[in-house]
């Protein structure tokens, strides 16, 4: 073979398809955990507007939010359940009719944690207070922490009972503490009183 005649040499060749493999598949690698992580921020973007719709839709209802001393169906309370808060009111809504029942924009609705395994999710109950019959569902799925504080005019607590207190709090602070460890807070006054 002469000078000009020559190719490449098999190890060469073998040398420039290896480089060529690993460029490729570092670069697979690259595009594919660039469009995982634009899924995850989907889907946490989504999460994050389900949260702050919940926390919009739980202040329109604390505005509303109605309850009389000696009472049998109105009501406002809060507790603690491990480190999580509950709360549970009755407010006024649209009329609601079903059966014998009496009509009435009076309903109930309780906010509380549920454990699925490892995860804890934002779980709500809705109900009239004359039928008893709950609807649940979850409002949002995911979340590390729910802790609700009141206000009497005075002081913020982290529990209540109209029973004892009387009345609806003058306001009410939810913070809600999403998986990603964002948190998301809201306080609204009731406006009954």
């Amino acid at each position: 073979m002469s000078g000009n005649d020559r190719g490449f040499t098999l190890i060469e060749l073998l040398v420039a398809v290896s480089l060529t493999a690993i460029l490729l598949a570092s670069l697979y690698s690259v595009f594919f955990s660039v469009a995982g992580a634009g899924t995850r921020a989907r889907e946490e973007a989504v999460r994050n507007v389900e949260a702050g719709r919940a926390l919009e839709r739980m202040a329109s209802e604390v505005r509303s939010a109605y309850a009389r001393r000696g009472s049998p169906v109105t009501f406002f309370k809060t507790g603690k359940v491990r480190s999580n808060s509950t709360v549970s009111f009755t407010f006024f809504s649209y009329p609601v009719q079903a059966g014998d029942a009496p009509k009435s924009d009076l309903m109930a609705v309780s906010y509380s944690i549920e454990r699925d395994g490892g995860r804890r999710h934002l779980l709500k109950e809705v109900w009239s207070p004359y039928l008893g019959e709950k609807m649940s569902f979850r409002v949002v799925e995911d979340i590390k922490g729910f802790e609700v504080s009141l206000f009497n005019g005075k002081d913020w607590s982290k529990a209540w009972d109209s029973e004892l207190e009387g009345s609806v709090p003058r306001a009410m602070t939810v913070k809600m503490t999403l998986a990603s460890g964002e948190e998301l807070a809201m306080t609204t006054p009731t406006m009954i009183r």
